[in-house]
């Protein structure tokens, strides 16, 4: 099997800030208007309500930007990160009241805050035209640690090992896995999917189990770290929309409980897979497709899922949700719970 070798570091410094599109406050806007240009919500109530996070300065806030990544911060739950389409991306330290900018290159696909040093961070971006994957070792230092090889491509899906800081699983959108096992250093392929990949959920009790998400199109599973994969579409009924898969996340507290997002559902499996139900979820959330989900990470009975610019939440395992209409311009694009305090939820928005 190819392995990809990586090399040499590769900047000290990108000055994303200038000629970045933030927006310049000149006047007091309305709660309304603040919503409705959100690039990030906030609750701190478990969803009842949502305020917009998105202050930079007194002059200047995120409210243009387009948020594709949110993440948390493993060691410090005030600290958030954001992963942005074209600015690269923004840290808060007051658990969103203010932003500031990371230099990065602009398109930011993939954040994964390293939980085994603190302020260690893994990105994915496209520079110079090319999908790269970097490791943060310095203030403002960067460390290119993957690269594409064609202009073709880009890293659209990463996760880590919550029981190894070394291992990182990759995707592209052209269909290809990818991993490592020295925090960079070298990576080998794993399987060829043919379409992009957009998933990467670890199951809770064992991570050599790993399921990936091929965009509408197949669910995979690997049971043994990458060294097989194997196609589990078929098992999921063909009711559920099966080859329309959007968004995968394995249950933090339920060994062998995985859901997928579908364009027109959520399908849950408590056996790894081999078995699946629908959940009985709103019929007007069926018009768009499921793009996010979340698990609280202290209560596998309750979740959220986003469809469009709303946000559903059940705390009986999927049979009934109370639904928080968001009355933004954009829709969101990723979804976490504060695993210190999970009543606090964020929100990113995006436009589709």
């Amino acid at each position: 099997m190819k392995k990809t070798l990586i090399t040499l570091a590769f900047l000290a410094a990108v000055p994303v800030l200038s000629g970045c599109s933030l927006q310049t406050s000149v006047s007091q806007p309305t709660r309304a208007q603040l919503v409705a240009k959100a690039t990030v919500l906030k609750t701190v109530d478990g969803g009842l309500e949502w305020e917009p996070k998105i202050k930079v300065s007194d002059q200047k806030d995120i409210s243009s930007l387009n948020v594709l990544t949110v993440a948390m911060d493993p060691f410090d739950s005030e600290t958030v990160y954001l992963g942005t389409e074209k600015n690269g991306i923004f840290v808060s330290r007051d658990g969103a009241e203010t932003w500031s900018q990371i230099k990065f290159p602009e398109k930011v696909y993939g954040l994964i805050p390293d939980h085994g040093t603190r302020d260690m961070l893994y990105a994915s971006g496209v520079f110079g035209g090319r999908a790269k994957i970097f490791k943060k070792i310095g203030e403002d230092e960067w460390k290119e640690i993957y690269t594409e090889p064609s202009k073709d491509s880009v890293i659209s899906a990463m996760a880590m090992d919550k029981n190894n800081a070394n291992v990182i699983y990759a995707g592209t959108s052209q269909g290809m896995i990818f991993k490592t096992t020295d925090a960079g250093t070298s990576w080998h392929n794993l399987y060829m999917a043919g379409a992009p990949v957009t998933s990467i959920a670890f199951d809770s009790a064992d991570t050599s189990v790993v399921y990936f998400g091929v965009f509408q199109r197949d669910l995979l599973k690997t049971t043994n770290g990458g060294e097989t994969i194997e196609r589990i579409t078929s098992n999921i009924s063909s009711s559920s929309n099966s080859q329309s898969v959007f968004s995968v996340v394995a249950d933090p507290g339920a060994p062998g409980t995985v859901y997928i997002g579908l364009a027109k559902g959520i399908s849950k499996s408590t056996d790894g897979g081999k078995t699946w139900s629908n959940l009985n979820i709103l019929e007007s959330s069926k018009m768009f497709p499921i793009r996010a989900m979340a698990i609280n990470p202290s209560n596998s009975s309750e979740m959220i899922y986003v469809s469009g610019k709303a946000v559903y939440k059940s705390i009986d395992s999927g049979n009934q949700w109370s639904t928080f209409q968001l009355d933004t311009g954009k829709d969101v694009s990723s979804v976490v719970y504060n695993r210190s305090n999970p009543a606090i939820i964020y929100a990113g928005f995006r436009s589709f």
